[in-house]
C-alpha cells in the first residue's frame, strides 16, 4: 500500500469552483478511478463523476489527470510517478458537478458529419465484401476503434476558441464513412468537412492523438481529408476503397 493525496476539482449547482484534497491508500494495481471510489465511499459521498464499464470501452470515465486527458479506469496511479495526483473534469466541456461534464457540445459536433451508416441500397442482401490489404480495409482497422470519450476534443487547442470546429473524432469517423463502400452519403458530409469550421480548422498540434486512449491517429485523419478534398470526386467510386493495390 502507498499513499497518495488526490486533489480534485469541485464545482456545484452554483458553478463555484474549489479544489478540495484527499489522503487515500492505493495497492499498486488501483486505477485512479478505484481511488475516486474510495474516496466517494469512505470519505465523502457527495463527489461526482461518471462511469460504466470500468475497463476502457465506453468512455464515460474521461477526465484530467495530472493535466493530461486518460481514462480514470485505465490509468494506474502508479505509473503516473507522482505522490500528489491532480483530477480534473475535461476541459472545453461545460462542468455539470465535479468530474462530470456535458458531452452535448462534442455531440452536437458528431451528429454533424451523419455518422451512422447510410447505405445506397437498404434492400440488398449482398454482403460487402473488403479485402483487409485494401485502401478502406487498412484504415478501418486502425482507426474504427472510437469510444466517442471525448478525451481528444478535450485536448484540442481549437476546441476551445472555436465552438464550431467539428473536431477530431468527427473528421475521423466522416473519412471512414466516406471511404466505407456500404455507405453512400457523400456530397452532404463532404459539404461538412470542406466548411471554414471543417478539416481546415486544425492546426496539425497532435495534442489529440496524445490524448486518445485507443492510440488512433486522429491528425492523419484529419490530414488525410484535407488532401482528399482536392479530389473529391474520388468519394463517388467506392471502388477507390476496396479494390486491392
Amino acid at each position: 500500500m502507498a499513499s497518495f493525496t488526490f486533489r480534485i476539482a469541485r464545482r456545484d449547482t452554483s458553478a463555484v469552483g474549489r479544489e478540495q484534497s484527499f489522503q487515500v491508500e492505493l495497492e499498486d494495481r488501483m486505477t485512479v478511478l478505484d481511488a475516486l471510489f474510495l474516496i466517494q465511499r469512505e470519505q465523502d459521498p457527495t463527489l461526482s463523476f461518471r462511469c460504466s464499464c470500468r475497463v476502457g470501452m465506453c468512455g464515460s470515465c474521461a477526465m484530467r489527470v495530472n493535466w493530461q486527458p486518460r481514462l480514470a479506469c485505465q490509468t494506474r496511479v502508479a505509473t503516473l510517478e507522482a505522490d500528489t495526483i491532480t483530477v480534473e473534469p475535461l476541459a472545453t466541456l461545460p462542468v455539470l458537478k465535479d468530474l462530470v461534464v456535458d458531452m452535448e457540445p462534442f455531440f452536437r459536433q458528431w451528429k454533424k458529419v451523419s455518422p451512422t451508416l447510410h447505405p445506397r441500397d437498404k434492400s440488398s442482401k449482398t454482403l460487402a465484401v473488403v479485402p483487409p490489404n485494401s485502401a478502406f480495409g487498412k484504415q478501418a482497422a486502425v482507426k474504427r476503434d472510437c469510444i466517442t470519450c471525448g478525451a481528444c476534443y478535450s485536448a484540442c487547442g481549437m476546441t476551445g476558441a472555436n465552438e464550431g470546429y467539428l473536431g477530431p473524432a468527427a473528421i475521423n469517423r466522416a473519412m471512414l464513412r466516406l471511404m466505407d463502400p456500404r455507405d453512400d452519403l457523400v456530397d452532404e458530409r463532404l459539404k461538412v468537412l470542406n466548411n471554414v469550421d471543417g478539416v481546415w480548422r486544425c492546426h496539425t498540434q497532435f495534442n489529440c492523438v496524445a490524448a486518445c486512449p485507443k492510440s488512433i491517429n486522429l491528425t492523419d485523419s484529419i490530414m488525410k481529408m484535407k488532401r482528399a478534398l482536392l479530389f473529391p470526386k474520388k468519394f463517388h467510386d467506392k471502388r477507390n476503397f476496396v479494390d486491392n493495390p
